[in-house]
């Protein structure tokens, strides 16, 4: 059975760079962040309207489950609906209900949940919008967790130091089972 891992954090917090370098340690594969080319070939204004949120959480949901087909023993997602949820929020104040529900429903689809530092240095690129903003989904993102007694490991420290901690919460994982 293929072990799922999905990274969150804020924009610019290392989660597509610690998949693509855990895919080569692991030698599994990643599942890419749907929404990021949806939105820059979609967005107007720097936004996207609920339904086309609520496409980027399906698609998401669609991209791992068929690359849970191809992956080895583990499948690295960089995103997940709740992402795409918070996103509903945080620019329309509200959330389609099935994309709600998607964002409910996504927790059991992983056997670890990985919350990326925002300690590293941003990486102001134009798609990205912003340090404060990256702070702000961070503090959502640990409060929404704790509130709701998902569990999930913090990962800081420098890519080898994020690789080394990941690996040892599997290699764990797998010594109780």
């Amino acid at each position: 059975m293929i072990k799922r891992i999905v990274f969150l954090g804020g924009p610019s917090t290392g989660k597509t760079s610690l998949c693509e370098a855990l895919a080569t340690s692991l030698n599994t594969i990643t599942v890419p962040e749907y929404g990021r080319e949806y939105w820059i070939t979609h967005q107007v204004n720097r936004r996207l309207t609920p339904e086309q949120l609520l496409h980027i959480a399906k698609m998401q949901n669609q991209w791992e489950d068929q690359a849970a087909e191809k992956a080895k023993e583990y499948l690295l997602c960089d995103t997940s609906a709740f992402t795409t949820w918070h996103f509903a929020m945080h620019y329309h104040q509200q959330a389609l209900p099935e994309l709600e529900q998607l964002a409910k429903d996504c927790w059991s689809r992983y056997s670890l949940v990985v919350l990326c530092g925002d300690e590293i240095p941003y990486d102001d690129t134009w798609e990205r919008s912003g340090d404060a903003n990256r702070q702000e989904f961070q503090a959502f993102n640990r409060t929404y967790m704790q509130q709701h007694n998902i569990p999930y490991i913090e990962v800081t420290g420098s890519l080898q130091q994020r690789i080394e901690t990941v690996s040892k919460e599997l290699a764990l994982e797998y010594s109780l089972q």
